[in-house]
């Protein structure tokens, strides 16, 4: 029957080119599938990591987006030390102190086609919530005190958080020097205070210096006030200071000397006063001292200073 064998030929040569068409679309598949695997990328960072800010005690996540091929690596680093374990496009910090405030993120993403370093993001601490001791003072001066003697300084200490501070101890170092107020166990509020009464007796002729250390559970535990002083002999030379009472409300007054123009003035009164006129008895043959006086009111507010007055000891 040849109609027939010519019927099955045509459709032997139809399949042979449909089977080779085939191959071919293949065989371009795979090509452009190779080329593509073979391509590289350097990193390029899409999207920069932003600064963030939080309180004490908060943590906060840092990320970055990049694009490049083959995969990508990363690592973080705080302040240009490289942080272990921060190797994925994201970081969250531990829980912030006062000491991690300013600090500088940055991110290394790398490949082997390249490096690319993101820009620093800052943290910003606050201090909200935080327990702090501030003191009014970081040093005491007690200036020349005659041996036998004293003179008598005061500073403030101020919590300054949102939370209740708890003094521990009060330690003084330093021979002649002591300290009153601030007892272990005091409790101060926020916005609370409570003044530390340091006195300076010297036994002997001499430069002193001491330390008051203030412990307490505040973050900025342990406050420190450094203190110096000099004993001096008794001299036969002395100054006498008097002036006019001022208004009524006047209660007292305190005097100040120092050996330079202009200050810093030490008090020299431990006490207030209560008449208008004081005698120093620490002066040195050969020094010339400068003088103010301050007045109290009943609820031992303080004046500005009075005018100086200067004294030229022979």
């Amino acid at each position: 029957m040849p109609g027939t064998r010519l019927e099955w030929g045509l459709t032997v040569q139809i399949a042979k080119k449909t089977l080779s068409a085939s191959l071919i679309s293949l065989c371009l598949l795979a090509l452009a599938a190779c080329g593509s695997v073979s391509e590289t990328t350097a990193p390029a960072i899409t999207k920069q990591p932003l600064s963030r800010a939080l309180t004490v005690g908060q943590s906060v996540t840092f990320s970055v987006e990049a694009s490049g091929t083959p995969v990508l690596t990363y690592q973080w680093t705080k302040s240009g030390k490289v942080i272990s374990g921060a190797t994925s496009a994201s970081y969250t910090t531990r829980a912030a102190t006062v000491s991690d405030n300013g600090a500088q993120f940055t991110v290394v993403v790398s490949n082997p086609k390249g490096t690319v370093t993101s820009n620093p993001a800052s943290l910003t601490v606050s201090a909200a919530g935080l327990l702090l001791l501030n003191s009014s003072a970081s040093s005491l001066s007690f200036g020349s005190v005659i041996v036998s003697s004293s003179s008598v300084q005061k500073v403030t200490l101020t919590n300054a958080g949102k939370a209740n501070v708890t003094i521990s101890q009060v330690l003084v170092a330093g021979a002649g020097f002591d300290s009153t107020g601030g007892s272990s166990g005091l409790i101060l509020a926020p916005g609370q205070s409570t003044t530390l009464t340091s006195t300076f007796a010297p036994s002997a002729t001499g430069v002193a210096a001491g330390k008051i250390t203030v412990s307490s559970n505040a973050s900025n535990s342990p406050a420190s006030i450094v203190l110096s002083g000099s004993g001096v002999a008794s001299s036969s030379h002395s100054v006498t200071l008097s002036w006019t009472d001022g208004a009524s409300e006047i209660t007292g007054y305190h005097a100040y000397s120092s050996k330079v123009s202009g200050g810093p003035f030490v008090r020299m009164t431990s006490t207030e006063l209560t008449n208008s006129s004081y005698r120093d008895s620490s002066v040195q043959s050969g020094q010339t001292y400068y003088y103010v006086v301050t007045a109290l009111n009943s609820s031992n507010q303080e004046s500005a200073y009075s005018s100086v007055v200067t004294a030229v000891v022979p």
